[in-house]
């Protein structure tokens, strides 16, 4: 879920709880402003693009509030009313495959945006602000991949990754590699074999976290590849960039190649694609 308002001031009270609990932990990631978080006799000043915890069968307060701007404004129009944005994720605690005792060291505590925490953010962000991406159909999916990124995170924060089951930690691996072959597609040497020896797995392990999906890994960076380039080549404010320094951005070093992959892959060469009438795809 995302969030945004002026000035935001919470407090669960024990009655509450005892009128209603959704037995739920939540994870919000502050994505501006400022905020402050107390839960089981612990207080946590939150700052931008950090995770805090915490846990609805427990009382809490909570203050979130925003940055005033100091410089003056130009113009004459007076600047809008400054606002908190906020990304959260909600799942029920039972679903959490970890100790409830050892998760709950956790509550009113600030998570850096770092390992698993950082494949979290980036997953909440790339679903609450382009969810056009997405179908109704993929929801089902983008749950449990949630819920599989929020249990390692919080393993990895209490050391007891080795305790997950041996799926969630599969899962993780998978969004590890795959935001691995994102971050280095522009690398020509990007194939299984870097892929294994930077995650510390063997071939034969990579190659069957995608058993029967009918996608090889090679199969998987060049799709990568061509999908960022269509995007380039949709995007209005790259137009003055020549295509082939868009497909060397990607890793395509040969754009002879290049381009007949992208025709076979989209019908139209990469000069038809930036060329076609109508809005970007």
């Amino acid at each position: 879920m995302s969030f945004r308002y002026p000035e935001l001031t919470m407090n669960r009270s024990q009655r509450m709880i005892r009128r209603g609990d959704p037995e739920m932990y939540e994870l919000a990631l502050p994505l501006t402003g400022r905020s402050a978080l107390v839960q089981a006799r612990r207080e946590a000043i939150v700052r931008p693009a950090e995770f805090v915890f915490l846990s609805t069968s427990r009382p809490y307060e909570c203050l979130h509030i925003p940055e005033r701007e100091t410089a003056p404004r130009q113009g004459s129009h007076p600047a809008p009313p400054p606002t908190v944005k906020t990304v959260a994720i909600f799942v029920p605690q039972s679903a959490i495959p970890l100790p409830p005792n050892k998760v709950s060291r956790l509550l009113a505590g600030r998570l850096s945006s770092e390992g698993m925490a950082s494949l979290l953010a980036q997953f909440l962000l790339q679903v609450t602000e382009h969810p056009e991406r997405f179908r109704p159909a993929d929801a089902g999916q983008l749950g449990s991949m949630a819920l599989d990124l929020l249990s390692a995170t919080l393993a990895q924060h209490l050391d007891l990754t080795a305790t997950l089951p041996a799926e969630v930690r599969q899962q993780t691996l998978r969004a590890r590699i795959d935001a691995f072959i994102t971050e280095h597609l522009a690398d020509p040497d990007l194939n299984a074999r870097t892929i294994a020896a930077a995650h510390h797995v063997s071939l034969r392990s990579l190659y069957r976290l995608w058993e029967g999906e009918g996608t090889s890994i090679a199969d998987l960076i060049r799709l990568r590849r061509l999908e960022r380039c269509r995007r380039d080549l949709a995007n209005p404010l790259l137009a003055d960039r020549p295509i082939h320094a868009i497909a060397a951005r990607s890793g395509f070093a040969d754009k002879a190649k290049f381009a007949r992959l992208f025709r076979a892959t989209y019908g139209m060469s990469p000069q038809a694609y930036r060329q076609r009438p109508g809005p970007p795809q």
